[in-house]
């Protein structure tokens, strides 16, 4: 009984120490996640205020400028300035975009319909930007209960990540079939690929690999994929470039 006792004591004592590591990780994890935050808000914002802070020195200076070249400083000056709160804007109903990402309202649907209306409404620009569009859509329909809405976001956000990978052309593919009990969404590019790192990174919050990007696109593509009890990964495709494979939960109807 002593060593069952010893026994029983031992396994509670790693059940405590287990708990209380696992807790000092995830406030760890919470400390960076805010860090991370603060400085690429740090980052966004320093790039539009340097240029306003510029604009209304020469403003000042402008002042003592003839009326002329007064007026026409001025004119280039309010210019730049509303650019830039613009640009001000853009950034921070980014970030609210993420923190305020509201809760799917989920009505059957056939996700065919929302791959479809994503390929419509860039098909013009994949032409104008010379990508070439392969389709894989399945013939019969593919039910799953999803916000329209909040999947056209997600799918567009993926279809323009891809367009940007491909700056000098190249083609897109997108495909919609069903997998066993689940339906299997891909958007695929033939860019430069990932490397592994950014494939492990790639959906965190504010981690970018593009020179203006907020880090922001794809961790919210994620969040809305999650929202639907979805799963999303990236992996790289053999011969160059990267897909993005989205699974979805057949609705119970399909299924029965």
């Amino acid at each position: 009984m002593d060593e069952v006792g010893a026994l029983a004591r031992s396994f509670n004592n790693m059940t405590r120490q287990l708990a209380e590591q696992r807790e000092r990780l995830v406030q760890t994890e919470r400390v960076a996640a805010w860090r991370e935050l603060a400085r690429r808000l740090a980052h966004e914002l320093k790039n539009p205020l340097t240029p306003l802070q510029i604009t209304v020195e020469n403003m000042v200076r402008a002042r003592k400028l003839p009326k002329k070249q007064f007026d026409e400083v001025f004119k280039e000056s309010t210019a730049t300035l509303e650019a830039e709160i613009e640009n001000l804007k853009t950034i921070v109903g980014r970030f609210s975009d993420f923190s305020k990402l509201p809760k799917p309202q989920a009505l059957e649907m056939d996700a065919r319909e929302a791959v479809r209306r994503v390929v419509k409404l860039y098909g013009p620009a994949l032409e104008e930007k010379e990508i070439e569009l392969g389709t894989s859509i399945s013939a019969e329909p593919l039910p799953i209960l999803g916000d329209s809405e909040l999947l056209h976001r997600a799918l567009s956000n993926l279809v323009l990540n891809a367009m940007d990978a491909m700056p000098e052309g190249g083609t897109l593919t997108v495909s919609a079939v069903r997998a066993r009990e689940m339906v299997r969404i891909s958007v695929a590019d033939t860019g430069a690929g990932l490397t592994p790192e950014e494939c492990e990174r790639l959906f965190t919050p504010y981690y970018t690999t593009k020179q203006h990007g907020t880090g922001l696109g794809l961790a919210i593509v994620q969040s809305v994929i999650a929202d639907h009890n979805g799963t999303i990964a990236v992996e790289n495709v053999e011969g160059g470039g990267a897909r993005f494979v989205i699974g979805l939960p057949l609705a119970e109807s399909a299924e029965a």
